[in-house]
């Protein structure tokens, strides 16, 4: 594919200095389309759809259909994430640093506030063994979901509420009822169905006991905090290069400050964030 002219989504405003502009340039930005497959055994659409953008620095741009990913409101995709082709995130969605979500032959539809966490792997099915299912198959998480660090998530469906454990691996047509949890490094093999308020652990997987009242608990807020941090590290990584630059500075000049005392001594009280003199003695 790379020859084609790659469409990014989701960049920042272009910085103004010539520093910031070069390394701009550098940045590999986080989603991207890809070609889009016509397969009656896709039934599934989660991207958008549309042709390949016109590139003027290309004598001939080609005529392909491409699918490219879609991202809801206040979602947080990290800069080092991949997030390509047909897909949907939902709103409040974070994706964290190192994440995959592979939609290249299939779909994948995630919900509202829900979290992948670092280095997690998302991927799909144009076919499938062993699930009952030959055909093709898509990826679809609910909503308020938690998938642990590292997991890997393939040709699967996991319902509202549910908690996938660190290191875990779901196979093709593996199905979550929502509010149920897989433990930690379990793996669940192909077709196998977790049922509400159930726990499953162990390689391969099998049912561990119920859900207790804390553990649901625990589900709900998860889902809960991972939105709150999503948003302030979407503010973060959203800063243009001058803000990063100047960012950089005040903390230096901060960290200068309180070392000397100079503002001690000179009777000046500075806001915190911007060093701003907000009083002086006089």
């Amino acid at each position: 594919m790379s020859h084609y002219p790659v469409r990014y989504l989701g960049r920042q405003p272009k910085p103004k200095d010539l520093i910031g502009r070069s390394l701009y340039a550098l940045v590999t930005p986080n989603t991207a389309w890809m070609p889009f497959e016509v397969n009656p055994d896709i039934q599934q659409q989660a991207g958008k759809q549309e042709q390949v953008p016109f590139n003027p620095r290309l004598r001939d741009t080609p005529k392909l259909d491409i699918v490219a990913p879609v991202k809801g409101q206040q979602t947080f995709v990290a800069k080092n994430a991949k997030v390509i082709g047909n897909v949907t995130l939902g709103n409040q969605t974070s994706v964290w640093y190192g994440a995959i979500l592979r939609g290249d032959i299939n779909a994948i539809v995630v919900g509202d506030k829900t979290n992948i966490q670092d280095n997690v792997v998302v991927h799909v099915a144009r076919h499938s063994i062993g699930t009952g299912s030959s055909g093709a198959q898509p990826t679809i998480i609910g909503s308020a979901v938690t998938v642990g660090h590292g997991a890997t998530l393939h040709a699967c469906k996991i319902g509202d509420g549910c908690l996938v454990g660190m290191g875990a691996t779901l196979l093709d047509g593996v199905v979550l009822e929502p509010g149920s949890i897989v433990a930690a490094g379990a793996i669940l093999p192909p077709g196998t169905t977790v049922k509400t308020g159930e726990v499953w652990a162990g390689a391969p997987a099998k049912l561990l006991r119920k859900l207790s009242a804390e553990e649901k608990g625990f589900v709900a807020a998860s889902a809960d905090n991972y939105a709150r941090l999503a948003r302030q590290h979407l503010i973060e990584n959203g800063k243009i290069f001058e803000e990063i630059y100047l960012d950089k500075h005040i903390q230096e000049e901060r960290e200068w400050r309180n070392k000397t005392e100079i503002d001690v001594h000179m009777g000046i009280a500075r806001d915190e964030k911007t060093q701003l003199i907000l009083a002086a003695r006089g």
